[in-house]
C-alpha cells in the first residue's frame, strides 16, 4: 500500500466521523473515494430497517444524476442475484468480476434494466451491516473502458466498511426517524440557499409546531418570525403553510 494511499484512506475514515449530518457525510463520502478508487458511478442506498425482508430506499449517487438509475433498480431489486448478501444481515464486500464471469453478469436482469445504457462493466459492492442488521449498500461502478476493480480496491472497501459498519449503526438504529428527518432538512437547507436560522424555523414548521411555541422555543418576536417565514417561502417557491407539506417527504 502506497504511502499516499494509506493518508488518503486516513482521510476518509476521519471525515466519517467529522460530521453530524448523515446525508452529507454520504454525500462526502462518494467525492473522497472517488480520489482513493477512480469510479465512473457511486451510490449508497440505506435499509428499511424490515428485519424480514429489507428494502433499499434513499439513494445518493455521484454523479447526482445516477440517482434516477438506482431508483430504478430500488424498484426491481427483487431481481438482483445479490440480494442473498443484503438479506444476510452480514457485511460483505464484493467485486463482481471476481465472483461472476464477462457473458453472466452483463446478462443478468438488473444489468440490462438499470445499468446496461451505461456501459457499466463492473462493480465493487460494501453490504453495511452491524448486529444482524442490514444497515444499506455502497456500490462503484467502472465502465468498460475504465477495467475492473483490483484487489487493492477491494481491500480499501474492507478496511472502510469497518467504520461504515458501526457509524450507519450508531446513526440509523437509535433514532431512524429523527436522523432522516434531519437529512432532509439539511438538503432542503442545501437546494434552496436556507440560513442556519430559516432551517432552524423550517424544521420545527414541518414538525407542525405552532407559530407561537416556534417564536418561544427560538425567543424571537413574532414579527421576526413572519420575516423570516416569508423568506423561507419565497425561496421554496410556495405562499401558504399548508403547501409545506409536500416537503415532508
Amino acid at each position: 500500500m502506497e504511502r499516499n494511499d494509506i493518508m488518503m484512506l486516513n482521510n476518509i475514515v476521519y471525515r466519517l466521523y467529522d460530521s453530524d449530518n448523515f446525508f452529507l457525510t454520504r454525500k462526502k463520502l462518494l467525492s473522497q473515494l472517488q480520489l482513493l478508487i477512480p469510479f465512473s458511478y457511486g451510490s449508497i442506498l440505506l435499509s428499511d430497517l424490515d428485519p424480514f425482508r429489507p428494502h433499499l430506499t434513499d439513494p445518493v449517487c455521484l454523479p447526482e444524476e445516477f440517482v434516477n438509475v438506482e431508483e430504478k433498480y430500488i424498484k426491481i431489486a427483487g431481481k438482483d442475484h445479490t440480494q442473498w448478501t443484503m438479506e444476510s444481515g452480514y457485511a460483505i464486500v464484493m467485486c463482481e468480476s471476481k465472483v461472476l464471469p464477462d457473458h453472466k453478469r452483463l446478462s443478468t436482469p438488473i444489468y440490462q434494466e438499470c445499468y446496461r445504457q451505461y456501459n457499466i462493466y463492473d462493480t465493487l459492492q460494501v453490504n453495511i451491516a452491524y448486529n444482524n442488521t442490514f444497515l444499506g449498500v455502497l456500490t462503484l461502478y467502472r465502465t468498460r473502458q475504465n477495467g475492473t476493480f483490483s484487489e487493492d480496491d477491494v481491500s480499501y472497501m474492507r478496511m472502510i466498511g469497518y467504520h461504515l459498519n458501526r457509524l450507519f449503526y450508531r446513526t440509523m438504529v437509535p433514532s431512524t426517524t429523527a436522523d432522516r428527518k434531519t437529512d432532509r432538512v439539511d438538503l432542503l437547507k442545501e437546494q434552496y440557499l436556507l440560513t442556519r436560522r430559516e432551517g432552524e424555523i423550517l424544521s420545527l414548521l414541518l414538525d407542525g409546531q405552532p407559530e407561537t411555541d416556534i417564536s418561544e422555543k427560538l425567543s424571537i418576536a413574532s414579527a421576526t418570525l413572519k420575516k423570516h417565514m416569508q423568506h423561507i417561502y419565497r425561496k421554496l417557491g410556495i405562499s401558504t403553510r399548508w403547501e409545506l407539506l409536500r416537503f415532508k417527504t
